[in-house]
């Protein structure tokens, strides 16, 4: 915050009149003071508003993690430290733990069994499993406590399964295992790379198998490709030979990829992006979503097909902000009510499955006040709500590790409370 502070001046200047003659002039008192105006004095905010409660929400698969008055806590599966509590602390966590050796945090993204944060001195940490290189410490090693990546510093990370990325004024670098948007699909890339292409990006969000990022409006996504999730129009998968004919084998398969990035068709400005495991989301300007790819592959191997590209989804209203979890999105009106879509085998919809499963369309979670910020997980949802000191984290969906954080491992089909201790 800067405060402006104004000094009042008074300027003097001579004074002149034209006098009857004869009459005299009243000499001057010398060194006489000249008159002035006082100095206004400073004005200053009546209170500095309160950093928020919760800061940061992140669920990943199986933990969940927050910045809360600025600490930073972890909760759920405790194997291969995911939690960051140390490696005499193995066990699951079902309400919010600290995380230990870290602090000033200001971003934290979780994904499968590891997680990365950033501090406010733009260092990024990272820990828990780290089969792929995805902590991109220099090793496959796993880590219980936060350990730094690199020397350099950060103005954002991302997280995707096995690999992470992160963005600052001297460029951008990607570890771990994966497509990083530059031509190559790379394994165990234990240590950062700088990425070329993704210097400069306004966002850059990382799914399952693809990623896209996202510049001036515009959208480019690269990776895996078989339920069309790139949007380019192409997409699926085909046998590489014909199947047997007197038996059930199967062939091997080709999927649809790209490992350079492409952009997905008909798009308008875009203002913000979120990818499932199969699919993509974009948020444009009018708060209209698009969508693009299906749960699952599909045999449906071509190019040019309208369901590989996006399309805008129905019955929501303008969105002001959009999250996509494994197989399920939700959205925020400016109003802060929330809409959820997709599978809801664990109830990450925010009301009980339906019989038959299947994808379900867009409906509002109830019980849940105004939010302000969504988070969804792998098969769960959470939102933060209110503000200042009245800001509260609920979570629902899948909880067999404790990550919706409400002291018990049961499945919640409503918005529970995070139980803080």
């Amino acid at each position: 915050m800067f405060l402006a502070l104004v000094a009042a001046s008074a300027a003097c200047s001579p004074h002149t009149s034209s006098e009857p003659a004869g009459e005299a002039i009243a000499p001057a008192v010398a060194d006489a003071e000249p008159a002035t105006s006082p100095p206004a004095a400073p004005t200053l905010p009546e209170s500095v508003p309160p950093a928020p409660m919760i800061a940061s929400l992140s669920a990943g698969v199986h933990h969940t993690c927050a910045i809360r008055r600025g600490q930073l806590l972890c909760w759920g599966l405790g194997r291969l430290g995911i939690l960051g509590r140390g490696e005499d602390v193995p066990e699951d966590s079902w309400t919010p733990k600290p995380v230990i050796g870290i602090a000033g945090v200001v971003e934290v993204v979780a994904d499968y069994d590891y997680t990365c944060a950033r501090t406010g001195d733009g260092a990024v940490h990272c820990w828990g499993d780290n089969d792929a290189g995805q902590l991109g410490v220099g090793d496959l090693d796993p880590r219980a406590r936060p350990t730094r990546v690199g020397e350099w510093t950060a103005e954002r990370i991302a997280a995707g399964f096995r690999r992470a990325c992160a963005v600052g004024q001297d460029g951008a670098r990607c570890w771990g295992t994966g497509a990083f948007g530059d031509g190559e699909s790379r394994s165990r890339e234990v240590t950062p790379r700088g990425i070329d292409g993704l210097a400069g990006v306004d966002d850059l969000v990382l799914g399952s198998g693809h990623a896209c990022a996202l510049q001036g409006g515009e959208v480019r996504c690269w990776g895996e490709d078989a339920s069309g999730q790139l949007g380019d129009g192409e997409g699926g998968c085909r046998y590489e030979r014909a199947l047997c004919a007197k038996s059930r084998c199967l062939p091997p398969k080709e999927c649809k990829r790209s490992y350079t990035p492409v952009t997905p068709l008909g798009l308008p400005p875009i203002v913000e992006i979120a990818l499932a495991g199969s699919q993509s989301y974009f948020r444009d300007r009018d708060g209209r979503v698009w969508e693009t790819g299906q749960v699952g592959t599909t045999m449906d191997f071509g190019a040019d097909n309208p369901r590989y590209r996006p399309s805008v989804i129905d019955g929501l209203p303008p969105m002001v902000e959009i999250d996509a979890g494994g197989s399920h999105a939700c959205g925020r009106t400016a109003d802060g009510e929330v809409f959820c879509w997709g599978n809801n085998a664990f109830g990450q919809l925010g009301h009980p499955p339906r019989p038959g499963g299947g994808a379900e369309g867009p409906s509002r979670v109830p019980g849940l006040p105004p939010a302000v910020k969504l988070a969804l997980g792998f098969y769960s949802t959470c939102a933060i709500t209110g503000s200042g000191e009245a800001m509260e984290a609920w979570c629902w969906g899948d909880n067999g590790y404790g990550q919706l954080g409400d002291g018990t491992a049961e499945r919640r089909h409503a918005p529970v409370r995070v139980r803080w201790e």
